[in-house]
């Protein structure tokens, strides 16, 4: 399924709420944050719910992970240096939550951080992100690879100024 570029969508921080409790409530965690796009009101999307999960010790993944996966988290994504992905559905669709466990406190996790701040506090970037992300999304033609490359650079260039 190709997912296109939607506008913000209100319930998105509801939505987060929801997860947060749910997460917290079966493993114990509190270092849990909205990111990406819905986490910034007003950023359109592709209506994905994004938490970050922050850990201390990376040795306590595998019992998070089982944890996650008995409240719906199923498809564990190969994992990317410093990260382990999971979402709920393994195809991209709108109503689909997706897991980033990181160190706490790692350049990734605080880049992650700063990214979604500094959108929260640049109203104009907001605009200018979503406009952007609109006109990447028609060029990668439903390739995530490719969106994601696009992407990227601007990125950078946000994560540079937020610092």
């Amino acid at each position: 399924m190709k997912l296109g570029i939607i506008s913000y969508q209100k319930n998105s921080g509801r939505r987060f709420e929801q997860e947060k409790r749910k997460i917290s409530g079966a493993t114990s965690i509190k270092d849990i944050h909205h990111i990406s796009s819905t986490s910034v009101s007003g950023l359109g999307g592709k209506g994905i719910i994004d938490i970050m999960i922050g850990v201390e010790n990376w040795k306590e993944t595998e019992n998070l992970v089982k944890k996650l996966k008995a409240i719906g988290f199923k498809h564990v994504h190969p994992k990317i240096q410093g990260k382990i992905f999971l979402s709920k559905h393994r195809k991209p669709t709108p109503d689909n939550v997706h897991l980033h466990i990181i160190r706490s406190q790692s350049k990734q996790y605080r880049e992650l951080l700063a990214f979604r701040d500094y959108l929260r506090k640049h109203k104009k970037e907001i605009q200018r992100f979503f406009k952007l992300k609109k006109e990447w999304s028609e060029k990668a033609k439903g390739d995530r690879f490719e969106y994601n490359q696009l992407k990227s650079k601007y990125v950078k260039e946000i994560i540079r100024k937020a610092f």
